[in-house]
């Protein structure tokens, strides 16, 4: 009787050893899966801050290149001629040495002369007034060649105007300037304006 209740005890004590291990064992393999779930989820953290790293890298390198396109040094000028102008040769530069305005100082009130700094579309505009009985011819030269001209007749009337403007692609070092094609008589001071805009036309292209 005795024998038989150390025998139970035992075997009680087997199966509580043997339930003991089981436990730990399927604990270790828990601790185990956390571990490897542990070391999955830095990878993808280590990986996650790298693609954000590059992409921030990526978003900064546009957003640079935009803003050097927005913030390019304006290009602009205003100039005219502050007295009578008369017996201009054909073909003669005329000079506008009252400058107003020069943003970006591409424009030589000394010779006239426009000399491009930047490639790109440049609006320029112009205005002309003879005297009554006379008439005048004016180009826009650009390349070294007539891009487009304005003309103005007074023969029959008063004082007379004509402006015209032109939209041209430059390359940078490109000059333009305003020639004489033809005149008979005075062209008046003031109204006589060369003026050109580029920093207004890229504002509207890229905004």
């Amino acid at each position: 009787m005795i024998f038989r209740g150390l025998l139970l005890l035992c075997l009680i004590g087997i199966c509580l050893a043997s339930e003991e291990v089981i436990q730990n064992q399927q604990l270790l393999a828990r601790i185990e899966a956390l571990e490897r779930t542990i070391e999955k989820l830095s990878i993808s953290d280590n990986c996650a801050k790298a693609l954000s790293t590059k992409c921030k890298g990526n978003d900064s390198e546009r957003l640079n290149k935009r803003l050097e396109v927005n913030s390019a040094t304006p290009v602009a000028f205003s100039a005219y001629i502050n007295h009578f102008v008369s017996n201009v040769a054909i073909g003669a530069v005329i000079p506008f040495e009252k400058v107003t305005t020069n943003e970006g100082n591409a424009f030589n009130g000394g010779t006239g002369i426009f000399t491009c700094p930047k490639s790109g579309l440049y609006l320029f505009m112009w205005n002309i007034m003879v005297d009554h009985g006379y008439s005048t011819q004016i180009n826009l030269i650009v390349y070294g060649a007539i891009h487009r001209w304005s003309h103005a007749t007074a023969i029959n009337s008063g004082y007379t105007n004509a402006a015209n403007q032109d939209l041209v692609r430059l390359n940078e070092g490109d000059n333009v300037w305003i020639a004489n094609e033809r005149t008979s008589g005075e062209i008046h001071p003031i109204i006589l304006l060369f003026q050109e805009f580029y920093y207004l036309y890229k504002k509207i292209i890229h905004n």
